[in-house]
């Protein structure tokens, strides 16, 4: 019997007379021939890669019109905190979830690291009446109550304002270092969105600096170019480009290189932007082209496994809920299979 249907079931699944592979490949246009004397970059792990020597100048069109300025140091004390957060889901329950937010705050001074802070973990319950009192729009609520990124985006951006707001409120003459660029989020509260933080360092004389460890637009990596050649920290304006990219950006924008053969990162800035990139040089130490104070508030602010275990611990002898045994579908459906 096996003899016998083996030769039917094997033609009924022959992909020859289906055309699969040329339909695939026709699907869009796949234009190989143009990458003949590309220059080129391998990805890893899907992870973000940069040439070591840029990409060069050749296919670079805002070149021409890019002007770099030199960064010097300034040597004037003042105080630099840098603020960094990470969220994690813990639990779930039938009407909402479970999530935990760490904050990290690293200050420097005068050259070198001052101190740092780790506020949290702090836990919040996201349910329906949660949300309700969070003053987010209808759609924005529903979509926090189903997807698990929005939840913790929500915690993250909430968690960081609250931080910075004080920070602004209190500080005089100091730098703010955030990680990330300064736009503002849909998910901000009204009393301490980006814009009133910028107000406040205004007011105060302080000045904010947002530094993102990478862009998805490639275009500021292109602009960026005249940066690699360029011996010692610099920067290049890009406001035109940013602005015209993207809403809801606070302060000026930049791509600088801190370092001597250093990554180049983007800058927005609310101040001067020459002053506020030397009074960051004079005062917070740089290493690899980052700063230590975001480097180590990323560090105070990640979750360990250590942390994990604690806070299950405390919620289960904390608030009287009843474990339930669960599974991973996905080590259920895949089994062994690494994914």
């Amino acid at each position: 019997m096996a003899t016998q249907l083996n030769p039917l079931f094997h033609a009924s699944l022959s992909l020859g007379d289906l055309g699969i592979v040329e339909s695939v490949s026709n699907c869009l246009a796949p234009k190989l021939d143009e990458l003949k004397g590309k220059k080129i970059v391998f990805s890893c792990d899907d992870k973000k890669m940069i040439p070591v020597d840029g990409w060069g100048l050749r296919s670079n069109s805002y070149s021409a019109a890019t002007t770099v300025t030199t960064i010097r140091p300034i040597k004037e004390n003042a105080l630099v905190a840098a603020i960094d957060s990470s969220s994690v889901k813990l639990a779930e329950t039938e009407e909402g979830s479970l999530y935990a937010i760490k904050c990290g705050i690293a200050t420097a001074y005068a050259g070198r690291a001052l101190m740092h802070f780790k506020i949290g973990p702090v836990l919040f319950y996201l349910s329906e009446s949660t949300i309700r009192d969070s003053d987010l729009e209808d759609r924005l609520a529903k979509l926090v109550l189903l997807d698990d990124d929005f939840a913790k985006r929500l915690i993250r951006v909430r968690a960081e304002r609250a931080v910075q707001k004080e920070l602004a409120s209190h500080f005089t003459n100091s730098i703010i270092l955030v990680d990330g660029s300064l736009k503002a989020s849909v998910f901000e509260d009204r009393e301490r969105s980006l814009g009133k933080i910028a107000e406040s360092c205004v007011l105060r004389k302080n000045m904010m600096i947002g530094i993102s460890k990478g862009t998805r637009l490639k275009v500021l990596e292109r602009a960026a170019a005249p940066l690699t050649k360029v011996p010692g920290p610099a920067y290049i304006e890009v406001d035109m480009i940013i602005k015209g990219l993207i809403r809801n950006t606070v302060g000026s924008n930049s791509m600088v290189k801190l370092e001597k053969n250093s990554p180049i990162l983007r800058a927005d800035i609310v101040g001067n932007r020459t002053e506020a990139l030397g009074m960051l040089l004079g005062n917070d130490p740089v290493a690899g082209g980052y700063p230590e104070t975001l480097r180590l508030a990323h560090y105070i602010s990640t979750f360990t496994s250590t942390d994990m275990t604690c806070l299950r611990s405390h919620v289960l002898n904390s608030y009287d809920v009843t474990e339930l045994a669960a599974d991973d579908i996905r080590s259920m459906l895949l089994g062994s299979i690494s994914v």
